[in-house]
């Protein structure tokens, strides 16, 4: 009889050890993404002559890709993860003659071919995944500078800087920098 009882005893404590892991399990499983969402995000914000000029964006790692080096000619990317890249103004920005007016947008990035890559705003903010926001409703399509051979940065980074009465905007990805510069009216 005393052997039937421990051995009951042994059974359930390793039920009980069964449960409460497969509890936990599901319990990390349901809160991990909202803590992995938010320290996959970064924010950038400058002031330029009073106004405010910020980014929202997603930031992927390489993880052993080169994920801007396989971009095929033509591909529209929503330039970082998961929710589109948010840019809010509240000056327009002139980009060489190009003016986009005060407002929000999302940010994509255009591999156009070779090491030609446009940046494209777009009036729908918000947008999660691909394929993105609808092309007809893009406001604005402007030439990055493209350079290689920077070191190699492993998640993805947006930078804003305060250049004068405008500003620079540089994104870096592996080995890759787009930037474009701006004036603020």
């Amino acid at each position: 009889m005393m052997r039937r009882t421990r051995r009951w005893l042994g059974l359930s404590t390793l039920s009980c050890l069964a449960l409460f892991i497969g509890l936990h399990e599901v319990t990390a499983q349901t809160s991990a993404p909202a803590q992995a969402m938010a320290s996959n995000r970064g924010m950038v914000e400058i002031t330029v002559k009073g106004k405010k000029i910020s980014i929202d964006y997603g930031r992927p790692e390489l993880k052993g890709r080169d994920m801007l080096g396989m971009a095929p000619a033509g591909f529209v990317w929503r330039f970082g993860m998961n929710e589109s890249t948010t840019l809010k103004t509240e000056a327009s920005l002139v980009f060489g003659k190009a003016k986009l007016p005060k407002g929000s947008y999302s940010a994509w990035a255009k591999h156009v071919e070779g090491d030609k890559w446009s940046l494209i705003f777009n009036k729908e903010v918000g947008v999660w995944g691909m394929p993105g926001a609808k092309r007809e409703n893009d406001v604005l399509e402007v030439p990055f500078t493209y350079t290689k051979g920077n070191p190699s940065v492993e998640r993805f980074i947006i930078e804003l800087k305060s250049e004068g009465d405008g500003g620079r905007l540089t994104a870096t990805w592996g080995p890759h920098k787009l930037e474009a510069t701006f004036k603020t009216e």
